[in-house]
């Protein structure tokens, strides 16, 4: 069973390999790993955040769903694919990778549980 720790560290080296093989025509390394690894370990603990599991076993609605998880993964695809004209935009464009990344690496070690995840789930919206 995963845990907020192990989705922390699942996370942070999500982030770290975008840094490591995401890379400019050269082959040089065009991210920041310290901002990957940061990035990563929050937005790997993200889905968490959004809907606790503390004292509710069945947390796992929208935000840990089949449906984001395919969304992301086709928004990743097109990030992927954009190239920046300016500075600003490659690092946007870096931290949306590692963003995206490392909350996949949480769906995914979710989904491999016996609770797995929901196709949709609820949208929850908390007072």
């Amino acid at each position: 069973m995963t845990n907020g720790v192990t989705h922390s560290i699942i996370g942070g080296l999500s982030g770290l390999a975008v840094s490591i093989f995401d890379t400019d025509d050269q082959g040089r390394s065009i991210h920041n790993p310290v901002v990957a690894v940061a990035a990563g370990t929050f937005f790997g603990t993200l889905p968490d955040i959004l809907e606790p599991a503390l004292r509710n076993p069945h947390h796992r609605q929208f935000s840990h769903s089949f449906t984001v998880l395919v969304a992301l993964g086709y928004g990743l695809k097109k990030v992927y694919k954009w190239q920046p004209k300016d500075n600003i935009d490659e690092v946007l464009r870096g931290f949306m990778l590692c963003a995206g990344v490392a909350y996949i690496s949480h769906l995914l070690l979710d989904a491999s549980t016996p609770r797995s995840l929901p196709l949709l789930g609820k949208i929850q919206i908390s007072q």
